[in-house]
């Protein structure tokens, strides 16, 4: 079964599965095409923006001839600056897998030079690799987004209480 792994299976044919490796960082994506058997088809470089991921997945898409169905992307977790990658891809229809970055450096083995266009190199063979284990990733609702920050700082303030009582309790014993 792993053989077949890269594999779509479709009534006519049989198609090769295209995946794109992603290197997410706060003002860019690295991205980096790649077949199984085959060297990196392409890279590029655009800017961390919905309309710029949007246009360039597009320009890749018909570049290759290649249809939504026919492409993974993976991208490293990167919390927030993942976003804008996530809405481009839901708006697009394509699969996005976003993997726990320690997951990728472990399983990639020996660890070379470090910069982002080699980071997407590693997670396009990554994908490619694991492509099998993919969990992919769905946008939550709308409401459930917006209580996200809410909630991130309700626990500030949660944990700055108890930073604060110990030295009140403190205080009190010798008033």
């Amino acid at each position: 079964v792993p053989f077949f792994s890269s594999w779509i299976f479709s009534k006519d044919k049989i198609m090769e599965k295209m995946v794109i490796g992603m290197d997410v960082s706060k003002e860019k994506l690295d991205f980096c095409f790649q077949r199984t058997g085959e060297k990196i088809l392409k890279e590029c470089m655009v800017e961390n923006t919905t309309y710029a991921i949007k246009s360039s997945l597009k320009n890749g898409l018909k570049e290759f001839s290649l249809t939504q169905s026919e492409v993974l992307l993976c991208a490293e977790y990167t919390g927030s600056y993942t976003y804008p990658l996530s809405c481009a891809c839901e708006e697009l229809g394509i699969d996005l897998w976003l993997e726990n970055p320690a997951e990728i450096k472990q399983r990639s083995g020996l660890q070379g030079g470090k910069n982002d266009r080699l980071d997407a190199r590693k997670i396009a063979a990554y994908a490619l690799r694991f492509q099998d284990k993919a969990r992919l990733f769905t946008l939550p609702e709308q409401n459930i987004a917006s209580l996200k920050p809410l909630l991130s700082e309700r626990d500030m303030y949660v944990s700055d209480t108890c930073k604060y009582q110990g030295p009140l309790t403190d205080q009190q014993r010798f008033m």
